[in-house]
């Protein structure tokens, strides 16, 4: 077996090796094209960080990482993007020679710690468990219910935190009329939920910038400055909390970035209320589902069960600190 960096004539074995080995953990089935645009073409792709694992001219292994400085925490974290090993050679000896050469990467790149986290920007799709094939757009961690997540703790890597994967069947979704009967006690005290309207409503950027999300700073005023229908809870006039951008994607999930209410604004009931028009709205524009991440000791998740969310899958925040 040779341990190599990846090819790119290596992308044909690639694909075969993901619609096997991670079809098994769970992975959606990709074709070549959506393949590349996720992960193989990505621009964060990093060649000189991704392996593979040889014997006899076919790819047994596969190990992806992902490094930038302009990524959350990127001077000093590589992120892993997936692991993958055909079912014959899936040891926990292949596991570490592939990530031992992702963290020798990072290493050499001035990286002092592999992580896998929701900050990498290859975001690579998997089935929701007990669905028709309903997909989610990215994993936040390693599935806890596969080898990788075990080898990878024997591997010196902590878990920092577990987040819960939930699904709504939106057939199943009805609004609350009680949710209007808030919404006019909350108008009566100067609260509201409103379509962001630019130029009538202020504070978008800052209030973002208030919850020290990177992730949520670059892409939520966008959407808001750009036209996109975002969700916003509003304190008279100024942006006190979001949700959204709202809109089915081409699988029929409805998207979700996350939900926030700034620190200030908070025990009103703006969260719960954005949450449901979230919801109703993803309907109303034709998403099929929802699905979403939450940590597990998330107070928010009481309100995506009362909404009619279920738990489908755990996955582990995953960090090793590099030792040189």
């Amino acid at each position: 077996m040779e341990l190599r960096l990846y090819d790119r004539a290596d992308a044909p074995e690639v694909l075969r090796l993901w619609n096997t080995a991670g079809a098994a953990a769970g992975y959606a089935p990709l074709n070549a094209d959506t393949l590349d645009a996720l992960l193989l073409a990505h621009p964060a792709f990093c060649g000189e960080s991704t392996f593979v694992l040889e014997e006899g001219g076919a790819v047994r292994g596969f190990a992806a990482g992902c490094t930038g400085d302009t990524l959350a925490q990127g001077a000093v974290r590589g992120y892993v993007s997936c692991v993958l090993l055909d079912s014959a050679c899936d040891t926990p000896e292949n596991t570490a020679a592939l990530l031992g050469a992702v963290e020798d990467s990072f290493r050499a790149g001035g990286k002092s710690a592999a992580a896998v986290t929701f900050f990498n920007p290859l975001r690579l799709p998997w089935i929701i468990p007990g669905t028709s094939g309903h997909r989610h757009n990215n994993m936040p961690g390693i599935a806890k219910d596969i080898p990788l997540y075990g080898r990878m703790l024997s591997l010196g890597y902590r878990e920092a935190a577990t987040e819960m994967a939930m699904y709504l069947d939106l057939a199943a979704f009805t609004y609350p009329a009680a949710m209007e009967m808030r919404a006019a006690k909350m108008a009566a005290q100067g609260y509201t939920v409103d379509w962001y309207k630019e130029g009538v409503h202020r504070g978008l950027d800052e209030m973002v910038a208030s919850l020290g999300n990177p992730m949520w700073e670059a892409e939520i005023p966008a959407a808001g400055h750009g036209g996109m229908d975002l969700l916003v809870a509003l304190s008279g006039g100024t942006v006190a909390g979001f949700t959204g951008p709202v809109y089915p994607e081409p699988t029929g999930r409805g998207y979700f970035a996350g939900i926030a209410v700034a620190e200030q604004y908070r025990g009103h009931g703006l969260g719960k209320l954005l949450f449901y028009r979230l919801c109703r709205a993803e309907k109303e524009r034709g998403a099929r589902y929802m699905s979403l991440f939450t940590g597990i000791d998330n107070p928010a998740q009481n309100i995506y069960k009362e909404a009619g969310f279920t738990p489908r899958r755990y996955f582990a925040v995953m960090i090793k600190e590099l030792k040189p």
